[in-house]
């Protein structure tokens, strides 16, 4: 059995973008800070790590309505490799996709009333 999955708890760095397919279907893109420590006393580090997460559906709709900037977050979903073309040379990414997320600590996006 194979198993692809991510889990992180953050805070949005800025406000969630939603944008709709003409089709209908939704999708959002947010930006979290994930800060791991490590070690003991005096020997204690911190690190802050960034991610670019992308939803869809429902999950984008409400990621749109609800997730502003500062907003703290459980993201769960799955990680996927990407392939595109810029300035005639091939890159790769990597998108994360999340599945799932808690509302830890929500903060409107900016120009929308807290529901």
């Amino acid at each position: 059995m194979s198993h692809n999955m991510f889990q992180f708890i953050g805070n949005l760095t800025r406000d969630t973008e939603l944008h709709n397919s003409q089709g209908g279907s939704s999708r959002a893109i947010f930006d979290i800070a994930v800060n791991s420590t490590w070690g003991k006393g005096a020997d204690k580090k911190e690190k802050t790590d960034f991610f670019r997460i992308k939803s869809f559906g429902a999950i984008a709709d409400n990621a749109g309505r609800y997730l502003g900037k500062g907003s703290k977050v459980f993201v769960q979903g799955r990680i996927e490799n990407t392939r595109f073309e810029k300035d005639g040379k091939t890159e790769f990414g990597t998108d994360f996709i999340v599945e799932k997320i808690d509302y830890l600590d929500t903060k409107a996006p900016e120009g929308q009333q807290q529901g």
